[in-house]
């Protein structure tokens, strides 16, 4: 088969993320097929020489900025010349008049309940709405990353339901760090994500400004915690660093940027606790991923962070920051509680792999191109 993969959004956090394991993982098991591999004109080279090093892969440049008009015209165009067998859309963005056999990934369903300020107007919506009905009623075959985002797809688009079929993402070996040229703010807490609405920043910032009044009232050692939020600052969500500054615990409060992957490693590894304080999440990697690095996991119960967490996480209501704080103080105090959420996140890690996520993909392959 001659199989395209859209890998445009390779370098963003969590679909970036998917991507690159996809790829990397389909190339070392599938040995027969040819593979097209769609990037966004620009694209850095780590992630070019990662896709290079693979045999009966091409490199297809298209510039198609994602959400753009170009995306519908230069992206269709181009992957419509390539005569495909299956191609691989792995967001709902799908060119309208693409018609061959394809396979869609849906991550998640944000956009209709948190379509944000950047994408809020009703032509936006409607757009996201049309785009999305296409991908799922045109797609041979539907993969969703959870029991939880297959739901909320035939909630809405009920007579798509034959076609879903629910892959689960996987966890990375951890990358061990033992040493860093950078001095830790220990202890502290840590979050790692985008800065979007729906990510409840805001709200984590309040919980912790809670749990650093307790330490002070009761002279302990959560006195001296800090919280550093990892992630890219969104001009659009100006309420992060905003909410940071007002705290009255600012100085303790910690905006890294973007970091590189070894900075990252050494940061999950050496946190007191991970916190995801989201309001819907349609798997949810970041949690997965501290509990690899045997940091303890403090998750909202929103959206799929139950079905994918399972019992290896202590879990508050997000809409209540106090019960947020009152899980942070419950963990960070307990010794017994935290080593026992420790042990009980690696095993819910070893649940999930890359390499089972890419075979199973393959099969949706051979379906949709029959």
């Amino acid at each position: 088969m001659k199989i395209g993969i859209d890998a445009r959004m390779l370098g963003y956090s969590g679909i970036g993320r998917y991507i690159e394991n996809l790829i990397q993982e389909v190339l070392q098991i599938d040995q027969k097929n040819e593979y097209l591999i769609f990037i966004q004109r620009g694209q850095k080279g780590a992630q070019r020489s990662m896709i290079h090093q693979q045999k009966k892969v091409k490199i297809i440049d298209v510039d198609a900025p994602i959400y753009s008009i170009k995306e519908q015209y230069n992206f269709f165009k181009t992957t419509a010349r390539e005569k495909l067998d299956v191609m691989h859309f792995t967001h709902f963005n799908v060119p309208l008049l693409y018609h061959r056999p394809f396979v869609v990934t849906i991550h998640d369903l944000t956009p209709l309940y948190f379509p944000g300020k950047k994408r809020n107007s009703f032509l936006q919506r409607f757009a996201y709405r049309l785009i999305l009905r296409r991908a799922l009623k045109g797609g041979q075959r539907i993969i969703a990353v959870s029991k939880f985002t297959k739901q909320d797809i035939i909630k809405h688009f009920p007579d798509v339901r034959q076609k879903i079929v629910v892959i689960y993402e996987g966890v990375r070996e951890p990358l061990r760090i033992k040493e860093s040229n950078k001095k830790l703010p220990k202890p502290y807490l840590l979050y790692v994500g985008v800065w979007r609405e729906h990510k409840n920043l805001v709200g984590l910032i309040k919980a912790f400004n809670q749990v650093k009044s307790f330490g002070q009232k009761h002279q302990n050692w959560l006195q001296d915690l800090k919280l550093i939020l990892i992630g890219k600052p969104d001009p659009y969500y100006p309420e992060v660093p905003e909410a940071a500054r007002l705290s009255p615990f600012s100085q303790d409060i910690i905006l890294t940027g973007f970091l590189s992957e070894e900075e990252l490693a050494f940061l999950y590894q050496n946190a007191e606790a991970f916190v995801f304080p989201s309001f819907y999440e349609g798997f949810g990697l970041p949690p997965l991923e501290a509990m690899s690095y045997q940091t303890p996991v403090i998750s909202s119960k929103a959206g799929a962070l139950p079905e994918i967490l399972q019992d290896a996480a202590l879990y508050f209501n997000p809409y209540q920051t106090d019960q947020m704080a009152e899980k942070i103080i419950q963990l960070l105090t307990n010794p017994k509680l935290k080593q026992e959420m420790i042990e009980k996140g690696l095993r819910q890690v070893k649940k999930y792999s890359w390499t089972k996520m890419a075979q199973e993909t393959l099969k949706q392959y051979q379906i949709a191109a029959s």
